[in-house]
């Protein structure tokens, strides 16, 4: 759909065909030290998010078909998981890859816990095993299994001693001395009808060994650990209560389940048989998620949580604060090949590619590319006259020549001549005049390569970035006339390269590193100039013709009534006008705009000149004033850029491809409604 929209009348072609379908969150954990989320999907992908400052997803695990994870859990900086394969598996961070894997006693493993201090972990199993591993000096050791008993342990904790385990499973909750392998009470929580299995779905442990149950009868139930009997029972739900969470402070309990509400529960001092004792009486429903609520924690006052619908959801209390997002998938989704007009989408095993249409002819599919063994893509591109397709997934990397012909046949054909450099990379970006693309290796290497005149391939430099980046690069951007490119890490450094005599790439600055990681980053099409925007929407920019700063300030997006909350994911340059940048922020996109006084002129005037008061190199920036608007809000806007001079592509998920394939949602009838 083609539109005129501001800034400067430029013309709006909004993409509605991208239909994404949801992913369920299963799990997640919450690093407090790191300040990291990961989550768990039901594709099998694990997705590491950002919580310093506006949350953001930071890099994500490629899963794979028929691949669950059941649980997650953090010790320190390593991240494990279980699932039905029956593995406790440790991931490397870094390369996104299995680290080490264990076979667990007790076929699939259903749920984990760490130990407070952070020295021991436990698995639970379809089995009834419970296997305990030592994981202390970024090891992992085999150190017992405890009795077995009957049925599959759903959900396990440790206390705060370290020196108990609390297990659920069907019609029982299940207290274990750890030193001495065997259950020491066995608390059974009744059924619903004589027939029907009671399944404790979630566990938890406090301070004063209190414990608290959720199970399929839509009852929270607590018990005294250390006696081992029932203290009191809350019908919750009509449907199974399938999570817990509380706060630091244990006074605040939620619930959620089956019905898509999440309900708190506060502790207040009662009288009971003529005895003050304190209780959690119900204060509070939520309805954030339109389908079952499967996790929930707590972090730093905010609960996070998660569930079949796949939208991650943190909000806090008092005041109310909901912030959304979106089951989209990590790194980009979409990119314009410009001077062939067409777009290139991004799904979970396959892409698909569009011409972009006019006033008067529709966009139109004209090519699907189906991974090998329906693998999950973790990077892709196309050159900018469309005659070149990479993608990328774990364990291979395809690059295809695509001859188009309108209206006539066009072909696919795979390049299978490649150098042995040609490997599997997690980002491609391709130069725009299409004769050169990178490939950013897992090893922390830049592989450049390029095209010539009869269509060869072949590899030109290999960069070494392991003394610029302590992390891996997730955002990157290349100047409109391909002598800079601009890396991004997520340790917050930043590097220019810029390309030599004989087209080699050397390093020519490092910024000054700031302490969040930038969410976004782009270059001016008109001079070297690159704008950044970081977690805490501090934005800055930077001339590196003339090393210095030219601009920083934190943008006021509250001020349009924008979420704090939430990152600037993408910054596009209008090229009619270096002074207009848009801003891609949740579901909006925001114009800021420079409105530089004449006294302002006449400073950077003398400062260009060498007479005013110093270069900006110290990380203080001149003073700018700048205007933001609000030009368009979306649903489930994915990606923004700039085509030709005035026309802007806007690629929305389609609302109803995110709805439609989702189960049906729980629905209690309510008095006097149909």
């Amino acid at each position: 759909m083609i539109s005129k929209t501001e800034p400067g009348q430029c013309k709006l072609h909004h993409v509605q065909f991208y239909n994404l379908l949801p992913r369920a969150i299963n799990c997640f954990s919450v690093s407090e030290n790191l300040s990291k989320l990961a989550l768990a999907r039901d594709d099998g992908t694990i997705e590491i998010w950002n919580l310093i400052g506006a949350p953001f997803m930071e890099k994500s695990i490629a899963g794979y078909e028929k691949v669950s994870v059941e649980a997650l859990a953090w010790v320190g900086d390593r991240l494990f998981s279980v699932g039905l394969a029956g593995t406790l598996v440790e991931w490397d961070l870094r390369l996104l890859a299995v680290k080490r894997t264990i076979l667990v006693t007790g076929n699939a493993a259903w749920c984990l816990d760490v130990s407070k201090d952070e020295k021991k972990l436990a698995v639970g199993t379809e089995g009834g095993y419970i296997n305990i591993y030592s994981v202390e000096n970024d090891e992992i050791n085999y150190e017992k299994i405890l009795d077995k008993q009957e049925g599959r342990i759903i959900c396990i904790r440790f206390d705060y001693s370290g020196d108990f385990l609390v297990t659920g499973s069907i019609d029982a909750v299940r207290i274990w001395n750890i030193k001495k392998a065997h259950a020491v009470h066995k608390i059974t929580t009744g059924r619903a009808s004589r027939d029907k299995e009671t399944i404790v779905w979630d566990v938890l442990v406090l301070k004063d060994f209190t414990i608290i149950s959720g199970d399929s009868r839509g009852k929270i139930m607590f018990f005294d650990g250390n006696l081992g009997t029932i203290i009191d029972t809350i019908p919750s739900s009509k449907a199974d209560v399938l999570c817990l969470a509380i706060d630091d402070q244990e006074k605040t309990l939620y619930a959620g389940g089956v019905e898509p509400v999440i309900k708190l529960y506060e502790k207040v001092e009662i009288t009971r048989a003529n005895e003050k004792v304190n209780s959690f009486v119900r204060t509070l429903n939520r309805r954030y998620h339109t389908h079952d609520v499967k996790a929930l924690i707590m972090f730093h006052r905010k609960l996070v949580s998660g569930g079949v619908d796949g939208s991650l959801i943190v909000s806090s209390f008092p005041p109310l604060t909901v912030d959304k997002y979106l089951p989209f998938l990590g790194g980009r989704s979409s990119i314009i090949a410009e001077e062939s007009r067409m777009l290139l989408l991004k799904y979970v095993n396959y892409l698909e590619l569009w011409t972009l249409g006019s006033q008067t002819v529709d966009s139109e599919k004209i090519l699907q590319i189906r991974s090998k063994l329906d693998e999950h893509i973790v990077a892709f591109s196309i050159s900018s006259n469309g005659n070149w397709i990479i993608y990328s997934t774990d364990s291979t990397v395809r690059l295809f020549r695509f001859e188009y012909r309108i209206g006539g046949h066009s072909r696919l054909i795979r390049q299978r001549t490649v150098p042995e450099q040609f490997e599997p990379s997690y980002r491609v970006v391709f130069t725009n005049d299409s004769k050169g693309v990178f490939l950013f290796k897992c090893n922390g290497t830049i592989d450049y390569f390029t095209f010539n005149e009869d269509g060869d391939f072949d590899h030109k430099q290999t960069i070494e970035t392991g003394k610029w980046f302590a992390n891996r690069i997730h955002l990157t951007s290349i100047s409109e006339d391909d002598n800079y490119l601009v890396c991004a890490s997520l340790c917050g450094a930043i590097v220019v390269l810029k390309r030599e005599k004989f087209g080699k790439w050397k390093r020519l600055t490092t910024l000054p590193k700031y302490k969040m990681p930038p969410t976004a980053i782009a270059i001016q099409p008109n001079s070297p100039v690159l704008a950044a925007v970081f977690a805490d929407h501090k934005i800055f920019q930077y001339d590196f013709s003339e090393y210095k700063f030219t601009f920083s300030s934190y943008l006021k997006l509250d001020k349009l009534g924008a979420s704090l909350n939430k990152a600037v994911t993408g910054i596009v340059f209008d090229p009619r006008n270096d002074e207009v940048m848009i801003l891609q922020h949740d579901c909006s996109l925001v114009v800021s705009q420079f409105e530089e006084s004449e006294a302002d002129h006449t400073q950077r005037k003398r400062r260009n000149s060498g007479k005013g008061s110093g270069d900006e190199d110290d990380g203080t920036n001149p003073s700018r004033r700048y205007s933001l608007k609000v030009l368009k809000t979306y649903s489930r806007l994915v990606d923004s850029c700039w085509l030709g001079n005035d026309e802007l592509v806007v690629v929305e998920a389609n609302p109803l491809s995110m709805v439609e394939h989702l189960p049906p949602a729980y629905r209690r009838k309510v008095f006097g409604t149909a």
